[in-house]
């Protein structure tokens, strides 16, 4: 009953969770072994114990509670005890998947509302398989999060992301990509500085990547993660606090962390037309970031009224399906060419011209 309680999935180091162990062994030591417990004992089942009898009764006790407490760990790991036969068969061919390049980033254009220009793209991952079919996120990127492999998962994703920024400036294409990095990536020591490098290996300028930090509700070592993002900053990259609104330490996260700028998560963006406390949530969120000097960006709007709510709070860079939805990298060379075509048609026969050439290459 006692030993389960110190479950190694607390935050708690392994050395407190030892000296605790070791805490509860010598109280059940102290009381197996007291003179009037083993009277009590004695009276209540008619046997006798000897001091050294009582101790045998506790190594009893504490193999058996040691023995349940590891066989629920053992049990937690088997594969079957945690995942689905469809969740195993994905988490089996992910790895290969991703070594093919069926694992790549779909990218959905953050719009400037006044001028009808494309200020950035978020990576977004989608698996298409060999016959087409798409997976969609849902599917695999919680699974491989809950299979410790969202970090592979990530690392590829950011790889693809950093040779299409490189393969998009070789057509003079200059659309900053966000890519998405959780907490636990941050904390990795060697993200951060893998992700610089490949910058500077494909020669693609550190401001042509974003990234969107998320999970921040996560942060237990504030320190590490500032440090992370204080080495992106100083790279040149901007950094966003994405969903912001829904962690509940969100400002304290956006007090202790240099972020550029805020997205606005998308649950307080599709109800504000009809919930009035989440456009008050959003008025409040749009004041935060420009008493702060901060970047913002709506993600999750739908249709062309919200987004004209947000043009009256002054949110002018909005994403979402009332521009586009997610799109293979050769597609956005046209998408971002359509707004300047009615001012220069020649525009428009130059980004036919690059889509070709990045469908080929990419």
């Amino acid at each position: 009953m006692i030993l389960p309680l110190l479950s190694p999935h607390r935050r708690d180091s392994g050395l407190l969770n030892l000296l605790a162990g070791g805490g509860v062994l010598v109280l059940l030591l102290a009381i197996l072994t007291w003179d009037g417990l083993r009277d009590v004992v004695a009276e209540l089942t008619g046997l006798s114990m000897a001091r050294g009898e009582m101790l045998s009764l506790l190594a009893l006790v504490a193999i058996a509670g040691l023995t349940v407490h590891l066989a629920r760990r053992i049990w937690d790991m088997v594969p079957h005890a945690r995942f689905s036969t469809e969740e195993r068969r994905i988490l089996r061919t992910l790895p290969q998947a991703l070594a093919r390049g069926e694992i790549q980033p779909h990218f959905q254009p953050v719009v400037d509302a006044d001028t009808g220009q494309v200020v950035a793209v978020e990576a977004l991952a989608r698996w298409i398989k060999a016959d087409g079919t798409i997976l969609p996120p849902s599917q695999f990127i919680g699974l491989a999060e809950r299979a410790g492999l969202i970090r592979l998962l990530t690392k590829g994703i950011v790889e693809h992301a950093v040779r299409t920024a490189a393969a998009w400036r070789e057509h003079d294409l200059d659309i900053p990509i966000s890519i998405n990095l959780s907490v636990e990536d941050l904390e990795a020591s060697d993200l951060v500085e893998h992700l610089i490098a490949l910058c500077d290996r494909h020669g693609v300028p550190h401001g042509a990547i974003r990234v969107e930090l998320t999970e921040t509700q996560s942060i237990v070592h504030f320190d590490v993660v500032d440090r992370a993002v204080a080495t992106l900053r100083q790279a040149g990259m901007a950094v966003y606090l994405d969903d912001f609104g829904t962690g509940y330490a969100s400002l304290s996260v956006l007090h202790r962390i240099p972020f550029t700028g805020i997205k606005l998560d998308q649950s307080f963006i599709r109800r504000m037309r009809e919930d009035p406390r989440a456009d008050a949530i959003v008025r409040a969120s749009v004041a935060i970031a420009r008493d702060l000097g901060l970047a913002l960006v709506a993600e999750g709007v739908e249709d062309s009224e919200t987004r004209d709510r947000l043009g009256q709070l002054g949110v002018s860079h909005i994403q979402g399906y009332v521009y586009a939805r997610p799109m293979p990298a050769h597609d956005i060379v046209h998408y971002t060419r359509q707004a300047q075509a009615a001012q220069n048609p020649a525009v428009q026969i130059q980004a036919v011209q690059i889509q070709a050439a990045l469908t080929l290459s990419l």
